[in-house]
This record gives structure tokens, C-alpha cells and sequence, in this order.
């Protein structure tokens, strides 16, 4: 029997990026995917003789070329991947809805904490109560 340091099951990006993280620290790793493509929500898929890309369109935590110790930059000089091997451009904003309500938020984390104040204020008080909780974990 094979024996493996880390089994990842599900190869999006979030699997695959902990494999090569974990190789990289001399761990062995397999990385379990039943769907036939790897890439997770990073893919694409066919209907009707169509091919839909469902990829990244979107991405928080964006941080500009030569930004330093920001989780971005970090992670790609972690995973080795040069910046200008990508095409990156910051976000606008993006929204959550359902009916009668509409989240707005972007990489300005204080554009989401004014929305949810907005659309929730008696939960303020609770959401920035999570968000230091997050921050000094």
C-alpha cells in the first residue's frame, strides 16, 4: 500500500495550490478529482455543442505588481509563478442579491462592512465583532 503524507480530494485551485505547496516542502501528495478535468471551478464545460468557461472571473485579495507581503504576492512567489505569466486586473465590485436585497463589495473591505451596515444594521455590531475575531486569529 502507497503511503501519502497528504490526500487532497477535489483538484480546483484550492487542491491543487495545497499540493504544490505541500510538494514543495517534500511531502507526498495525491490529489483525488472525479470530475475528468482538473481545475475545479476553474474549468469549462459543454452544453448544446457550446463550451462555457466557468473560470475565474473575479478575485479578492488582488494586489498590484511589485506589492510586497500582501496574500497574493505571497502565494505566487510561494507557487513559483511569475507575475507576468498572468493577466490580472483589479476588480470594480461585485454583488450578492436575493430578493429585496443587494451586497455590494469589492477588494475595500470597508465597501462590504458599510453595505452589511446597511442592509443589516442591527448585525454591525456582530459582523465587525467576526471580522476582529478573523483579523486577530
Amino acid at each position: 500500500m502507497t503511503h501519502y503524507d497528504a490526500i487532497i480530494i477535489g483538484a480546483g485551485m484550492s487542491g491543487l495550490g495545497a499540493g504544490i505547496r505541500l510538494a514543495m516542502y517534500d511531502k507526498k501528495v495525491v490529489v483525488l478529482e472525479r470530475h475528468y478535468v482538473w481545475g475545479g471551478l476553474n474549468s469549462f464545460y459543454q452544453f448544446k455543442g457550446h463550451q462555457f468557461d466557468v473560470g475565474l472571473h473575479a478575485m479578492t485579495n488582488y494586489a498590484p505588481r511589485g506589492a510586497k507581503g500582501l496574500p497574493l504576492t505571497r502565494l505566487l512567489k510561494q507557487l513559483r509563478i511569475r507575475w507576468d505569466e498572468l493577466d490580472l486586473h483589479q476588480q470594480g465590485h461585485s454583488a450578492v442579491s436575493w430578493p429585496g436585497e443587494k451586497l455590494k463589495f469589492s477588494n475595500d473591505f470597508e465597501l462590504l462592512r458599510s453595505e452589511v451596515a446597511r442592509a443589516f444594521p442591527q448585525q454591525a455590531d456582530g459582523f465587525d465583532a467576526l471580522t476582529r475575531a478573523v483579523r486577530d486569529y
